[in-house]
């Protein structure tokens, strides 16, 4: 591509509205929000959702833990160490909800990070965001061969 032509796209980008950089105040109370938004989000949606599924899989015989430290909620398999489900909250900008899966096969460990509710706000996240998510990775680690 012909430099200039790129330097004229690149300048164009930077101009439109919306592509101001932030200062870092900005930056700052922007993630503060996006804290407390995913704080409800993982105490109201995540984490119940999460504790179902556990139950769910328990019973039909795949053992899992679910850990839920203040900042993110992780569904372990006991298979081993690196099977797992975790959802976080990425405070880059924008602020988005990552889901990352972690599934061990006999070439190597496989780990995978995905924006959950893409396009949305978090508050906006539903639970149906959380279940698109969730089930196409636990059928990659349920049906996994060790």
């Amino acid at each position: 591509m012909d430099v200039a032509a790129l330097r004229k796209r690149i300048l164009r980008e930077l101009e439109r509205p919306g592509a101001v950089m932030p200062t870092s105040a900005d930056r700052r109370a922007a993630g503060d929000t996006a804290r407390q938004q995913f704080s409800r989000l993982l105490d109201t949606t995540i984490v119940p959702l999460l504790k179902q599924t556990a139950d769910i899989l328990k019973a039909e015989g795949a053992l899992c833990r679910l850990h839920t430290p203040s900042d993110h909620a992780q569904l372990a398999f006991d298979r081993s160490a690196e099977d797992f489900i975790e959802i976080m909250l990425d405070t880059a900008t924008p602020p988005r909800v990552i889901g990352r899966s972690s599934v061990r096969r006999k070439g190597g460990t496989l780990v995978e990070d995905r924006i959950i509710g893409v396009g949305r706000e978090i508050d906006e996240i539903s639970d149906e965001d959380v279940v698109s998510y969730l089930l196409p990775e636990l059928r990659k680690i349920v049906t996994a061969k060790t």
